[in-house]
This record gives C-alpha cells, sequence and structure tokens, in this order.
C-alpha cells in the first residue's frame, strides 16, 4: 500500500487495510472463519478454515483457530489434485479470487 509515493513501513498498521475494515462489518476478525481462493501459476487453490492475522506488505496472513490447521485445496484442470494441512499461509494480496465469510465445507 502507497501513500505519497512512498511505500509504508513493514509495521505500519497492518490491521488498518481497507480489505479489513470491510470486513469488519461482517464480526470480529480473530473470530471470523474465512475460506480464500487464489491463484498459484496455473493451479487454483483454496485456503478453508481459516482466520486472518494481518495484511502486511500487500500479502494476505492466515492463520488456523487455535491450535487448528487450514485445509488447502489445489485445483488443476477442474480436478482436485492436493489436499494438504498448514498452521499458516500467506498469500499476495494480488493472486486473491475471493474471500467467502462464514465458509462450510460440505
Amino acid at each position: 500500500m502507497e501513500a505519497s509515493g512512498e511505500k509504508q513501513p513493514v509495521d505500519a498498521d497492518p490491521m488498518g487495510h481497507p480489505l479489513l475494515a470491510g470486513l469488519r462489518h461482517f464480526g470480529d476478525l480473530e473470530n471470523l472463519c474465512i475460506a480464500v481462493e487464489f491463484e498459484c501459476d496455473d493451479c487454483c487453490k483454496k485456503a478453508l478454515n481459516a482466520r486472518i492475522l494481518k495484511i502486511i506488505c500487500e500479502f494476505l496472513v492466515l492463520v488456523g483457530f487455535g491450535d487448528g490447521c487450514i485445509l488447502v485445496k489445489t485445483i488443476s484442470g477442474g480436478e482436485l489434485v492436493e489436499k494438504e494441512l498448514v498452521k499458516a499461509i500467506v498469500i499476495p494480496l494480488d493472486r486473491v479470487c475471493s474471500i467467502e465469510i462464514g465458509a462450510v465445507q460440505v
């Protein structure tokens, strides 16, 4: 995020990003369960059961709840090709396709 043509320092209000301000309308970010779809090369990935830790230097940082993990699905050619569990994931904001609020896998 730039202000007056200068990049903000890494510590510059990581919770003050406009995206986070919009998401706060749906509840407390500490407890807001989200899913994020994002592009990675020719694949589409989806991180489920996550919460936003912060946005810093145009990266979205997601973590699991408590000791829980984030489920990350990779889809290529319309097929599920990989599933993995991670404690945290850092996603470039320019790769984010959607943020789903209250997403529940069925």
